[in-house]
């Protein structure tokens, strides 16, 4: 290998010399800006360009030589290990390209990975997308519509929904803004708390009982739940708070009384301000007992809204609802697939 330095006006001017002696097959190893000029006076800047030419398809055994023009060539057992450098920058990028998504992306669709990362999405999640979409903002949009489930609310056909969460997740203050959302003429709302322990919880529930006028039923444990919710689910919509303190267990207790299955959406509640790996232990706690639904809690704390689509795409599970805000019955939307997709690409929540 051959290896030599040129100097020239300007950049440009350094590679016509480069191509004029080293050919077209020379490769640029390093340029820089440098100042000549004799001391005291003004100096003037010139681009300083080295150059190398591999020259082993013609050469027998290497010498490291200096030649009279400045450029040297190198010993065999140097090209050797050259050699087999390059061999493991490639091996290395080969191994890393699965591990660094990036290495897989075009260069048009970088700045959409890049937002999708911004805004919490994971890596190997955007890459999905990314693959699915084209180069502009509203294409990415309209992958996200594609691949996020929602489930939508009819009133009328609603049997309920019981829901599970942790500890000051927002469970019951997410079930009072649904009992209001599900309270129509016709359709009598049925309250049930296995969260009786605690005096606040018991006070919020009967002041919502009196303000939707609907019974509200207290139970000590997930036993007492068929009697009461095949009774009351034919006259309308029964909905279930449960306390936090241990979710696995109840939903455990849940799959063995209702053996053959559970008349209401077990809907579990996440914080959409939290972390990836904090939620994703959550789920696992919920995962082996048949989730229905997976809604989202304090959206207006969330600095990015990407675990909306890590978590659909983790549990498989359709979003039901989505609270930004402590107000009843407000403060609670059902989502669609183009509010979500905004939420994820536009990172904006609209109330």
């Amino acid at each position: 290998m051959r290896i030599k330095k040129f100097v020239g006006k300007n950049f440009k001017e350094a590679l016509e010399m480069v191509k004029k002696e080293l050919g077209a097959d020379a490769i640029i190893l390093s340029s820089r800006t440098i100042k000549t000029g004799p001391l005291g006076l003004l100096k003037k800047e010139t681009v300083e360009v080295t150059a190398a030419l591999d020259e082993t398809a013609d050469e027998g055994p290497f010498r490291q030589e200096t030649a009279v023009d400045g450029s040297f060539t190198l010993s065999e057992d140097i090209l050797r290990e050259i050699r087999s450098l390059r061999e493991e920058i490639s091996f290395l990028k080969e191994t890393l390209r699965p591990v660094v998504p990036t290495l897989r992306i075009s260069r048009d669709k970088k700045g959409l990975y890049n937002m999708l990362i911004k805004r919490g999405v994971d890596a190997q999640f955007a890459m999905v997308l990314l693959e699915k979409s084209g180069e502009t903002v509203g294409s990415l949009l309209s992958a996200i519509k594609q691949e996020v489930r929602v489930k939508r609310l009819i009133p009328s056909e609603e049997r309920g929904y019981m829901f599970f969460g942790p500890p000051g997740i927002g469970k019951t203050t997410t079930m009072s803004k649904v009992a209001h959302m599900l309270s129509t003429p016709g359709r009598q709302v049925t309250l049930v708390s296995l969260d009786s322990q605690r005096i606040s919880s018991v006070a919020y529930m009967k002041e919502l009982s009196r303000q939707l006028k609907c019974e509200i039923k207290f139970v000590k444990g997930v036993s007492e739940l068929p009697k009461i919710i095949y009774k009351e689910s034919d006259r309308g919509p029964v909905l279930v708070d449960t306390p936090g303190n241990d979710y696995g267990q109840i939903l455990k207790q849940t799959k063995e009384v209702f053996s053959t299955g559970f008349p209401l959406n077990k809907c579990f509640l996440m914080d959409a301000s939290m972390d990836l790996q904090s939620t994703i232990r959550l789920w696992q706690n919920a995962s082996p007992y048949a989730i229905d639904t997976v809604g989202f809690t304090r959206l207006d704390l969330a600095t990015h809204y990407g675990n909306l689509y890590n978590l659909s795409m983790l549990t498989g599970r359709p979003l039901s609802f989505l609270t930004d805000g402590p107000n009843v019955p407000g403060d609670i939307r059902i989502p669609t697939p183009d509010y979500v997709a905004g939420l994820i690409a536009g990172g904006v929540c609209e109330n």
